[in-house]
């Protein structure tokens, strides 16, 4: 109950914030007050990104969540927010043991040759121990924190309480989606036992390669919440020195990267969700090391098409492709104003081509702001009927929130490329394929 009162607290006080600063708007006027708003936005981001870090659990999953699919949000934000991608501070081991007794016994270190107290790598809901077998086999031992599923529920109702305030703040069409997605999301990475048959899949995916990684169960040390697996040596992929070190060519990593990324989206229908660079590392050849299955999702067959539509246009710089592409996506409201949408589109869609990127690793701000800023102006003053007319496909939060963390390390390792220069090859010979498969059918009488 404490918990749930101090995340009511951080809340409203946020609200309250810009309720009062809203209400000295209107008293002495807006051009007096508007100066103010930028230290408020700030203020509130900082209030926003320290209170996650202290209630910790689903709370730094929402910030890492926002962080990258959050463009609604006043920029302070985004910038606050980053922090929590990788600033996830670690529990202590004896709570973290009680974990293990449940799953492995009373004395669960002796199951071990050897048991790192200290963990490799803490996130929001688990934290990863490297560990020895008694037959010398090195392994990694991912344990889910004590009480998370319980504190899972609670904070999912602090955050449907309020979304009728947020509701209020930004009119998307049914924005619950979001967070129902989300709550089914964390259900799944809580789930150990599917978190193995997700590593079974992509190891199916990928059986004829050679060069991509997916570590192997030790069955006879997991149970419950926890995951005993091959401890898989490898270079942080974004460890940009070691790989140079090394002779590994970042460019050859980030083709493999998207490679397999697109092979899982539209040939399998199923991705990893969670491309954060500390879920991959790199041996020479380059070789794949996937870590951290417990983001799997499936693709339905909706955005599966609708992403290969937009893909073909933007192959062949069709607009129309492009928008039937996101509207069999699922992207148009029901009684929404397509005409409206297909419009605002156009235009966005020519402000981005006439956009020159030489690197993307270093996207300036007068860049980002032609894409972002420029963009808003372009549809300000029908804001609020676009959102009305925007509906959020089933299945979609993990594909954005993929996409973007996708296109954000592609461009660090190919940054002349970024992720648009690297999949066109890869779209090219899909659709080529796509064509191919049709032409019999067609031909038939």
């Amino acid at each position: 109950m404490v918990r749930t009162f101090r995340a009511l607290l951080m809340f409203w006080t946020i609200f309250a914030s810009y309720g009062v600063h809203w209400l000295a708007a209107k008293v002495f006027g807006g051009k007096r007050i508007a100066s103010r708003w930028d230290g408020v936005h700030r203020a509130n981001a900082r209030r926003l990104v320290d209170g996650f870090m202290r209630l910790r659990g689903v709370f730094i999953k929402v910030g890492q969540v926002l962080s990258v699919i959050g463009t609604f949000l006043p920029r302070a934000y985004g910038e606050a927010l980053e922090k929590l991608q990788d600033q996830v501070p670690a529990q202590p081991f004896h709570e973290i043991e009680e974990r293990l007794r449940e799953a492995l016994g009373d004395d669960p270190l002796s199951r071990f040759a050897e048991f790192d107290r200290e963990p490799l790598a803490a996130a929001s809901l688990a934290q990863v121990h490297r560990a020895v077998t008694k037959d010398g086999q090195a392994v990694a031992v991912k344990v889910l924190y004590p009480g998370i599923e319980t504190l899972i529920r609670r904070d999912l109702g602090v955050l449907r309480s309020i979304m009728p305030i947020v509701r209020r703040l930004f009119p998307i069409t049914r924005f619950e989606r979001v967070l129902d997605q989300l709550a089914a999301m964390l259900s799944r990475e809580t789930d150990y036992a599917n978190e193995r048959k997700n590593m079974a899949r992509l190891r199916e995916i990928f059986a004829g390669r050679d060069d991509v990684i997916v570590p192997t169960i030790v069955g006879e040390l997991t149970g419950g919440g926890v995951l005993t697996m091959t401890f898989e040596e490898g270079t942080k992929i974004t460890d940009f020195v070691r790989l140079k070190e090394q002779g590994i060519d970042t460019e050859s990593v980030a083709k493999l990267l998207t490679e397999c990324y697109f092979a899982m989206l539209l040939e399998h229908q199923v991705f990893h969700a969670d491309p954060h660079p500390g879920n991959f590392l790199v041996r020479p050849g380059p070789k794949l090391v996937i870590l951290d299955y417990g983001a799997v999702e499936e693709v339905t067959p909706e955005l599966a098409d609708g992403m290969r539509m937009v893909v073909l246009g933007a192959i062949t710089r069709s607009d129309d492709q492009v928008l039937a592409g996101l509207e069999r996506m699922g992207f148009v409201a029901e009684g929404g104003d397509r005409e409206l949408l297909a419009r605002v589109g156009r235009d966005y869609l020519k402000m981005l081509a006439s956009v020159n990127i030489t690197d993307f690793a270093q996207l300036d701000r007068e860049t980002v702001e032609k894409l972002t800023v420029n963009g808003y102006q372009q549809v300000k003053g029908q804001l609020r009927d676009i959102m009305k007319s925007v509906e959020y496909p089933d299945g979609y939060f993990y594909v954005e929130r993929t996409l973007v963390l996708l296109f954000g390390l592609v461009g660090q390792l190919a940054p002349k490329q970024g992720l648009p220069g690297l999949i066109l090859p890869y779209a090219s010979l899909a659709f080529a394929k796509g064509l191919a498969a049709q032409r019999p059918a067609e031909a038939a009488p």
